[in-house]
């Protein structure tokens, strides 16, 4: 019996890999396991190899193992790619129609066919072998079948009770086989565990879920990778709760479409990736400077151009710190799980409606678009502030929209608010929103803009994990999004002698903060996604510390490995 098990699935994109591994891990979710993955997939459609990596363990955990304990393989390919990850003593189950290389059991490798296709084939249909693979893998992990057709069901349901019947067949015939030839592994079943229903979600349906119950009631998006299933998501929720969401022409359009929708008193939302925040920028300085409140997620991967839409990637931070034309605040979140991806979206509604400013919340690819089982979401922890709205009760002559103000922060119009002022312009202003290009005003409205956001800078918004609190640990490592969980991993497992900690938010940086830890550390190590030391990059030029702060990257399109992190860090430990 195991408390966690690692395993890999792959086969041809397009055949049901990804359903696989999600029906498999839906089913270990309800069951009370904590599942993690790790997606590799190329960027087609269908065709080119798919995997996906899965953690299941009785504890929850934000990474995946370097090693596998074993290997679904739906294709040749999978065996090819794949096989260095097995452990010692792993093994490789392949679909009985491949033929692997006779090579590969001179190496010593062990393989066992599992009539995946034809069980498929003969009960039901071919495209069934997703079903087949995941009966074959509940099985080696000692879950019922029972607890398979549960979820079989559920996701089935819209396509009629003989799609369901016929999965179930193929279910049963898989079961039949593994009882009379499988025994031999049962080194591979999970720990038993009480029923406890846990939710498995990706960091975009964290996203989507957070925006929902934030009021958010409006979005226009663009479909792009890996940002997709936010608009996909929201299209179908919003309009049980009286919002639309709508697929727009490209990216211009929808940032502009945000601002209409913004500017008229509805939380509203776009998302999108690398590219499309290159178009989006000119919109971005719109709302900065009409001071309306917008939200933009930007789920990074490999650029520049198209690059590479399906691999991993933060490079997109320098860009979105220091971008656009002129200067404007914007305020930058960077979750690192999936339950942050819901608790940044609702906070980055309120913090775009009290600064009136453009809010990006930055995700990765793999936070975007990697499954975890998560705790419950506690509901009660969301609250709303829509910031200074100017009301009909208010003392309404001589209200000016863009007044200057101790805190900054004008109170806003709602179009249609008898008294309110409603003609906003993108040129220079003055307090009741003329166009004024005055040098004094000039200053005063920049003023009033860049400096409203810089009560953030005071705020504690590193996580700071320490791993012994009572040693004296020199060394403080740094990152932001779903590197985090590595770092953590790579730390725990091995027990190595560092504090380690995540950015929630990174514009404004906390700098106080930063100078209060800064100081209590001999050497300031940033992991990062990117080439050119981004993160890294802004810390030194806001903070200083040059001397401390230590920068590594990878930059191949793959996330950091727990091997890479623990060799990383052990230069300085």
């Amino acid at each position: 019996m195991n408390n966690s098990m690692s395993l890999l699935i792959g086969g041809v994109q397009g055949e049901g890999v990804i359903s696989t591994a999600e029906n498999l891990m839906k089913t270990l979710s309800s069951l009370g396991y904590y599942c993690f993955e790790k997606r590799n997939f190329s960027s087609r459609i269908k065709g080119g190899n798919s995997s996906i990596v899965i953690n299941i363990g009785l504890e929850k955990k934000l990474w995946v193992e370097d090693e596998v304990s074993f290997i679904v393989a739906l294709d040749q390919e999978t065996i090819d790619l794949y096989h260095p990850l097995l452990e010692e003593n792993g093994i490789i189950f392949y679909d009985s129609t491949i033929t692997p290389d006779p090579t590969l059991l001179k190496k010593g490798l062990k393989l066992h066919a599992l009539p995946i296709s034809e069980i498929a084939k003969k009960n039901g249909s071919l495209i069934m072998k997703n079903t087949s693979a995941m009966g074959f893998i509940g099985v080696l992990l000692g879950i019922s079948e029972g607890n398979l057709i549960e979820v079989i069901t559920k996701k089935f349901k819209k396509k009629g009770q003989d799609i369901i019947e016929k999965n179930i067949k193929v279910l049963d015939h898989v079961f039949q086989h593994a009882n009379e030839n499988l025994n031999e592994y049962s080194n591979f079943i999970l720990n038993s565990i009480q029923k406890n229903k846990r939710p498995l979600m990706l960091g975009n349906h964290g996203v989507s879920l957070g925006a929902l119950m934030a009021g958010c009631r409006f979005v226009a998006s663009y479909p792009i990778t890996p940002a997709s299933e936010i608009m996909e998501t929201l299209g179908v929720l919003l309009p049980k709760y009286k919002g639309i969401m709508l697929q727009v022409e490209d990216e211009i359009a929808a940032v502009n479409m945000i601002i209409g929708a913004a500017y008229g008193g509805v939380r509203s939302m776009t998302a999108t990736s690398g590219p499309g925040i290159s178009l989006m920028m000119e919109g971005i300085g719109l709302a900065g400077m009409t001071e309306t409140p917008i939200v933009i997620v930007n789920s990074q991967r490999v650029g520049p151009s198209t690059g590479m839409p399906t691999k991993h990637e933060q490079s997109d931070l320098i860009g979105l710190y220091f971008g656009g034309h002129g200067e404007y605040p914007t305020i930058i979140l960077t979750p690192s799980t999936v339950e942050e991806c819901f608790y940044s979206t609702i906070r980055a509604f309120n913090l775009a409606d009290k600064y009136q400013c453009p809010v990006i919340i930055l995700l990765d690819l793999t936070l975007s678009l990697s499954n975890q089982t998560i705790d419950q979401l506690d509901y009660s922890k969301i609250e709303i502030d829509r910031g200074k709205i100017f009301g009909a009760s208010e003392i309404q002559q001589g209200y000016k929209r863009f007044q200057f103000t101790e805190d900054h922060v004008s109170t806003r119009a709602i179009p249609g608010t008898k008294g309110g002022i409603h003609h906003t312009t993108g040129l220079e202003h003055s307090e009741i929103g003329l166009p004024m290009d005055t040098p004094l005003n000039r200053k005063k409205m920049m003023e009033k803009r860049m400096e409203k956001t810089y009560i953030l800078q005071s705020s504690n918004e590193i996580i700071i994990k320490e791993n012994k609190p009572t040693s004296n640990n020199n060394v403080l490592v740094l990152t932001f999004g779903s590197t985090y969980g590595i770092i953590k991993g790579a730390i725990e497992k091995n027990n190595i002698p560092v504090d380690f900690g995540y950015f929630q938010m990174i514009k404004p940086l906390p700098i106080k903060q930063l100078e209060n830890l800064f100081a209590k550390y001999d050497h300031i190590i940033v992991v990062e996604n990117n080439y050119s030391q981004q993160l890294a990059t802004i810390i030194r030029s806001e903070v200083g510390y040059h001397d401390k702060i230590h920068s590594v990257t990878k930059y191949d399109g793959t996330t950091f490995t727990l091997g890479e992190i623990i060799t990383e860090i052990g230069r300085w430990v």
